[in-house]
């Protein structure tokens, strides 16, 4: 069953990038500036670290797309590959040249419209950024496309199947607001990029708790209520916020090897 969450709202695009625009003006904090709290967007990139560090991503030049105030272009740059952060909201961009001393190329532009050429990259880091787009395939196509064979693709999604994510959503619609966020279902995704010529490499779930319950966010990502979720068949997608996608593009994927 396909578990993605369709949004009709033909202003939800737009009137989410006015709200990353006014925050980009408006805050300081990376946190804000991405439509984080502060302890949202720390385990977001702990969680995030530690599933790089476990592997070995293709080293070279690489995009972060929606970057905002640039937290995971910095990253990229400090492990050893050039950079580039890509956003639509100036005021975001302005404040992550501000507060970066190394060069490194901020360009504006839309997820759904790359403004680079065909396999350009040797990766491309998309977080936060699919749930404020009306669909993802658009933005997943221009992924795949500026991505050179052998190369990566590192996505995010916020989890359609996660009860609290639903549930929030549901009273939502019975007070009669439109939809806050977008939801995916892991599977979606996962087959638009298999359909786009990647392959999946893994698909991890992010466990992120309400702010209210905050100080046992540290607690949650340990290793026992991580293995707990393992064991009870279903719990990580019924409990996880978000899920976060690695996919390789197909050595024959532009028709080609690089024998």
């Amino acid at each position: 069953m396909n578990r993605e969450w369709l949004v009709t709202d033909s202003d939800f695009a737009r009137r989410w990038q006015r709200r990353f625009v006014q925050r980009g003006a408006t805050l300081e904090d990376d946190a804000g500036i991405a439509g984080w709290t502060p302890t949202g967007l720390a385990s977001r990139f702990r969680q995030f670290r530690q599933l790089w560090e476990n592997v070995e991503p293709p080293p070279g030049h690489w995009l972060d797309l929606g970057c905002g105030a640039g937290t995971y272009t910095r990253y990229l740059h400090e492990g050893g590959r050039k950079a580039v952060g890509l956003d639509y909201s100036q005021p975001s961009l302005h404040k992550a040249r501000q507060r970066t001393s190394v060069d490194i190329p901020w360009v504006a532009g839309d997820a759904q419209r790359l403004p680079f050429g065909d396999d350009r990259f040797d990766g491309v880091l998309c977080l936060g950024v699919l749930q404020a787009l009306p669909e993802a395939r658009p933005a997943l196509a221009e992924m795949a496309r500026v991505v050179r064979p052998g190369g990566e693709i590192w996505v995010d999604a916020l989890n359609a199947r996660c009860l609290p994510n639903a549930l929030g959503e549901w009273r939502r619609k019975r007070a009669g607001r439109p939809a806050h966020l977008r939801y995916d279902d892991y599977t979606t995704v996962t087959g638009e990029l298999e359909a786009l010529g990647l392959e999946v490499r893994q698909v991890a779930w992010l466990l992120l708790l309400p702010g209210r319950l905050g100080r046992l966010q540290l607690w949650a990502e340990g290793g026992l209520v991580r293995s707990a979720m393992r064991i009870l068949p279903g719990a990580e997608g019924r409990f996880c916020h978000s899920f976060l996608v690695q996919g390789r593009v197909r050595e024959s994927s532009r028709g080609w090897s690089s024998e």
